[in-house]
C-alpha cells in the first residue's frame, strides 16, 4: 500500500507538472477523455464510487488509466477530513526521505489554527477515576447545573413549590398520591390567613408534637382566625357560635372540643377529614410563622387539574383587615 501512494504520488505530480507546463500543450484524447470523466465524476460527487472509476479505467488504457485513477483519489483525499490528509503527507514524506511535517500541520490543514482545542481542553476538569464516564462535564457544564438548581431552590423558597398528598387526612378533597402547587406570594404580599384556605405548613413544638414532627410539612384547612371563638360538640364545629355543618369535611366529628379563644398572630387548622387528622385540636393553635404557603390547585392526577373547592363560610362577618 505504501508503494502504491509512492508511485500515485510521483504520477501526480509528474501528470499535474505535464498540464500547467504550458497552456498550448496538445493532450492526447484518449488522456484526454479520461481526465475528463474523472472530474466530471469528481465534481459531481462520484469519484468514490469504485463502479464508475472502473468504467473510466476499462476505457483509458497504460498511463491514461493510472492518471485517471490518480485524479480520482485526489479528489477522494480533497474531500476526507484533515486528519487522513495529515496521516497521508506524513507516509509520503516518509517514503520519499522528506523531514515529517510538524504537527501544526494537521490543525492548519483543517482551516483553523489549533487554538480551539486548547480552549476546550481548559475547559475540562481532572475528574477522580471513580467518577463514572458520562457524569464527568467540564467546567461550563457544571456551572450550567449549579445556576440551574439555584434558581430552582429560589424559585421554591419564594415563589411555589409542589407538594405531595400523603395521608387522608384532607380526604374527600385530597386523596393520598394526589399532588398540588402552593403559591407563597399572597400571604408575603396580599393578605394573612382567611378560613377556608388549604396551607402548608411546620405544625408548632409542643407537648403533643415532637422536634422531629415540627420539621415535617403538614396540610390542613383555616377554620378560625385570630379572635374567632372555636368549639366542637354535637359533632360539628362552632365558630363564634355559628355551626360549620355545611362545610368540606368527610363525616361528623367523633370528639369534643372546649370553647377555646385563637390568639393573635395564630390560626386555627382542621384537617377535612375530622377523625383522621391530626390537627389544631390535639396541639392546639398554629402560629402564622408557620405557614409556607397556600395550596391553589392541583396537578395531580389529570382528572382532578384545576383549582380547590370553595370553602362555605357561616361565620357573619369576615375581619376588615382580610
Amino acid at each position: 500500500m505504501g508503494a502504491w501512494l509512492i508511485i500515485c504520488s510521483r504520477i501526480g505530480t509528474f501528470t499535474m507538472a505535464t498540464l500547467t507546463a504550458s497552456p498550448l500543450r496538445v493532450v492526447s484524447p484518449p488522456r484526454a477523455v479520461a481526465r475528463g470523466a474523472t472530474a466530471r465524476l469528481a465534481a459531481g460527487g462520484h469519484a468514490d464510487r469504485p463502479g464508475r472509476v472502473s468504467f473510466v479505467l476499462a476505457k483509458t488504457g497504460g498511463s491514461d488509466a493510472r492518471i485517471a485513477a490518480d485524479l480520482a483519489r485526489s479528489s477522494r483525499a480533497a474531500r476526507s477530513v484533515p486528519s487522513a490528509r495529515f496521516r497521508l503527507a506524513v507516509r509520503a514524506r516518509a517514503a520519499s526521505g522528506d523531514p515529517p511535517a510538524p504537527a501544526e500541520d494537521a490543525s492548519a490543514g483543517g482551516g483553523g489554527d489549533g487554538d480551539g482545542g486548547d480552549d476546550e481542553d481548559d475547559m475540562d476538569i481532572d475528574w477522580p477515576e471513580w467518577v463514572p464516564e458520562g457524569l464527568r462535564l467540564n467546567r461550563e457544564d457544571v456551572a450550567t447545573v449549579l445556576i440551574t438548581f439555584a434558581v430552582s431552590l429560589a424559585f421554591r423558597a419564594t415563589i411555589a413549590e409542589p407538594r405531595f398528598i400523603p395521608s387522608l387526612s384532607m380526604y374527600p378533597v385530597f386523596d393520598v398520591g394526589d399532588r398540588l402547587i402552593a403559591e407563597k406570594i399572597t400571604y408575603r404580599f396580599k393578605h394573612d390567613p382567611v378560613p377556608g384556605d388549604v396551607i402548608i405548613f411546620h405544625p408548632p413544638n409542643t407537648p403533643k408534637t415532637s422536634a422531629a414532627l415540627a420539621k415535617e410539612v403538614f396540610i390542613k384547612r383555616v377554620v378560625a382566625v385570630a379572635g374567632d371563638e372555636v368549639e366542637v360538640r354535637r359533632g360539628e364545629l362552632f365558630v363564634n357560635g355559628k355551626g360549620r355543618g355545611e362545610e368540606l369535611k368527610l363525616e361528623p366529628a367523633k370528639y369534643v372540643m372546649e370553647k377555646q379563644t385563637v390568639p393573635a398572630g395564630d390560626v386555627f387548622v382542621m384537617g377535612d377529614n375530622r377523625n383522621n387528622s391530626f390537627d389544631s385540636h390535639v396541639w392546639g393553635p398554629l402560629p402564622q410563622k408557620n405557614i409556607l404557603g397556600r395550596a391553589c390547585f392541583k396537578y395531580w392526577p389529570p382528572q382532578k387539574f384545576g383549582g380547590l373547592p370553595q370553602y362555605p363560610s357561616a361565620v357573619d362577618t369576615v375581619p376588615e383587615r382580610y
